[in-house]
């Protein structure tokens, strides 16, 4: 049955001032390193506006909590097509709530008829005053700035379920410092050969000399050779310039005769306390 001519534009005009009246708020979601494809998102993702009572938010008026939940579309974004309205602006957390990522939360901020007045980032555990990046702010002197408001959201990152184990690396073994000493010590005994070969004959000479005159290649050829370094040498005195030379060995005279004088007080004492 057909309407009217007059019903039918009543019936216009009513539709047209209640889509008018209302405001709606789309939140897009752009590719990002986390998510390259934003339409691989589970079905069950969904975006809430939430609004806590007037005790935790001075911002809010009613004392009753307020929520509104929008399916994640075919586009991949969430239209809120009512915002609420109240008797005073109110402010709301806008939060994408995903299995596999972890969406930036946001605060809203509505007047009373439901027109959008700014949209700032927000963090957990922080004062509700804290507000981060600014993502719209109404033009208080363009009527109806915000009444169809979009918004992109931020992915943080995905969730990650599973600890990832650690795989073996070879270049982990060279951050081992025994392994880098022994690497050195390598590398000195095969390239002094070839360092020596490639030096002055003259230079080279000198080096072996110094070399055998040194009291540290001495006690170190006496040691590989099966005889015991001198007993009186102190390498640390040595090698900081404090120390002598090893003692030459005493004559076999002087030697007998400190014997022998140590010999005859050593009896004379026993006498002594006979």
């Amino acid at each position: 049955m057909a309407l009217p001519n007059p019903l039918r534009f009543l019936l216009l005009f009513i539709l047209t001032t209640t889509t008018l009246a209302t405001s709606i708020l789309t939140v897009t979601i752009p590719p990002s390193n986390p998510l390259p494809n934003p339409n691989s998102l589970p079905a069950g993702t969904h975006a809430t506006l939430t609004s806590l009572p007037s005790s935790s938010h001075p911002e809010g008026s009613s004392g009753q909590q307020h929520k509104s939940k929008a399916p994640l579309s075919r586009s991949g974004s969430f239209t809120f097509h009512a915002l609420p309205k109240s008797s005073s602006p109110t402010s709301y957390l806008l939060d994408i709530r995903s299995a596999e990522y972890i969406f930036a939360p946001y605060r809203v901020d509505l007047s009373a008829d439901g027109t959008v007045l700014g949209i700032w980032e927000t963090f957990r555990g922080n004062p509700w005053d804290n507000r981060g990046a600014e993502k719209f702010l109404a033009d208080v002197s363009a009527p109806g700035s915000g009444r169809d408001v979009t918004v992109e959201a931020k992915v943080l990152s995905r969730r990650g379920f599973y600890e990832e184990r650690s795989t073996f690396s070879p270049l982990a073994l060279f951050k081992n410092p025994m392994i880098l000493l022994a690497l050195v010590a390598l590398g000195f005994t095969f390239g002094m050969p070839k360092l020596m070969e490639n030096m002055d004959p003259e230079m080279r000479a000198e080096f072996e000399k110094q070399s055998r005159a040194s009291p540290v290649s001495g006690a170190a050829r006496g040691a590989i050779g099966g005889g015991g370094g001198p007993a009186n040498f102190d390498l640390a005195g040595w090698m900081a310039g404090t120390g002598n030379r090893p003692a030459a060995a005493a004559p076999a005279t002087e030697v007998d005769s400190a014997r022998g004088g140590a010999t005859g007080r050593e009896s004379g004492g026993a006498t002594r306390r006979r």
